[in-house]
């Protein structure tokens, strides 16, 4: 499951910092960008007009008046809330905005392909993923809910410069990008010794659907616990299936999902209509309360870890660019367990009794929007095989 490949060569993690709140989120990134030196790499798929966003701006438009390379990259649907001032205002400091895939009508594969990518780099030492945005309601602010449960993962060493080439992979016009910094990428042998190893998990389709491969892989090769965090659960019928044979095979299969407070509430109605397979099977479903429930992150039999952008929907398995670190570090598996469980403290188990005792009118809801997702998953991968 964890072989070496070519592509992806794993290296060691000099420091790392795993952060779940937003507000501890929202100090660290402007710490960072306000500490910079010599470059900032931003990339997101949402960043939007705010009070927040304002203040990033404005540190970031500083920043390069004072020679600090800023390099932005938005997706053009995900973040059209984009003030187009705030783009002159940042260009006019010297910063660079590009856009990724500006919408245009010619057919559903192009608009389906988003970067879904949250990327932070910092001179080339420290380098941030996450489902991350720039937007006010992450922090809650001005919405009747609180703030998003959230995961970024920084970390230093030479990963960060690995982080810098899948930048540049949306910025064609920037080929200075692929250059080094010179000395990033320097590490501790102490803190690289305590965190392991890591390495980025992309998808960048439709060439590579290397995230779908080794989701799959870790699926059917897991043989104690599979603990997977995500806010839009709707994966195809192979990797649904590949959960219930994991569950059946005698492997702790645990999906900690978005509760009532979701930005999508139909998607939550319609994938309740896969529930019931996967807790037959055995898989233990958690719905998170309080909050709306917005990490992506996996733990698999206690020596492997992974975060970042993506969900397990068809959408990050087959479209979006997405991109994830996996870890294989004792110290990340300790605190991703850690957070697992005080995640699940905050979460509703679903007992199968309960759930097969839900309203008529629910179930008839779920059944019409689940034949509704499986037309648009038809349609939208056409002859591709799973």
């Amino acid at each position: 499951m964890l072989q070496q490949t070519r592509r992806t060569p794993w290296v060691a993690i000099d420091a790392g910092i795993l952060l779940t709140d937003m507000a501890d989120i929202a100090r660290w990134l402007m710490d960072q960008f306000r500490g910079a030196e010599t470059e900032i790499l931003l990339e997101n798929y949402i960043f939007e007009g705010g009070v927040w966003p304002g203040q990033v701006l404005g540190i970031l438009e500083a920043k390069a008046r004072s020679g600090v390379r800023v390099h932005v990259t938005l997706d053009a649907i995900g973040s059209r809330g984009f003030p187009s001032a705030w783009a002159s205002r940042l260009r006019a400091a010297g910063a660079y905005v590009h856009w990724y895939h500006r919408l245009r009508f010619i057919g559903m594969e192009h608009r389906l392909r988003r970067t879904h990518r949250r990327i932070i780099v910092v001179d080339g030492q420290w380098a941030a993923v996450g489902g991350f945005a720039f937007a006010d309601v992450w922090l809650g602010a001005g919405v009747s809910s609180p703030p998003y449960r959230e995961a970024l993962f920084a970390c230093r060493g030479p990963i960060a410069q690995h982080l810098r080439l899948a930048f540049a992979r949306h910025h064609p016009g920037f080929p200075a990008l692929a250059l080094p910094l010179p000395g990033s990428g320097t590490m501790g042998p102490e803190g690289g010794a305590a965190w392991g190893k890591g390495r980025l998990l992309e998808g960048l389709p439709p060439r590579r659907r290397g995230m779908r491969r080794r989701l799959l892989a870790v699926l059917r090769t897991a043989r104690r616990e599979l603990w997977i965090a995500t806010p839009y659960f709707n994966p195809d019928p192979v990797v649904r299936r590949a959960l219930q044979q994991a569950a059946r095979r005698g492997v702790d299969v645990r999906l900690l999902l978005a509760g009532r407070i979701t930005d999508h509430p139909l998607l939550r109605f319609g994938i309740q209509a896969y529930y019931q397979p996967l807790m037959q099977a055995g898989v233990r479903i958690y719905e998170y309360q309080g909050a709306f429930l917005h990490g992506k992150y996996a733990l698999a039999d206690g020596y492997w870890v992974t975060l970042g952008s993506a969900n397990l929907d068809f959408l990050s398995l087959w479209f979006n660019h997405e991109l994830n670190i996996e870890l294989r570090s004792p110290l990340a598996v300790l605190l991703l367990r850690s957070l697992f469980v005080r995640e699940f403290a905050h979460a509703q188990e679903l007992a199968m009794g309960g759930w097969q005792r839900r309203p008529r009118w629910r179930r008839t809801l779920e059944w019409l929007l689940a034949v509704l997702d499986r037309w648009a998953q038809a349609r939208a991968l056409g002859r591709r095989k799973y």
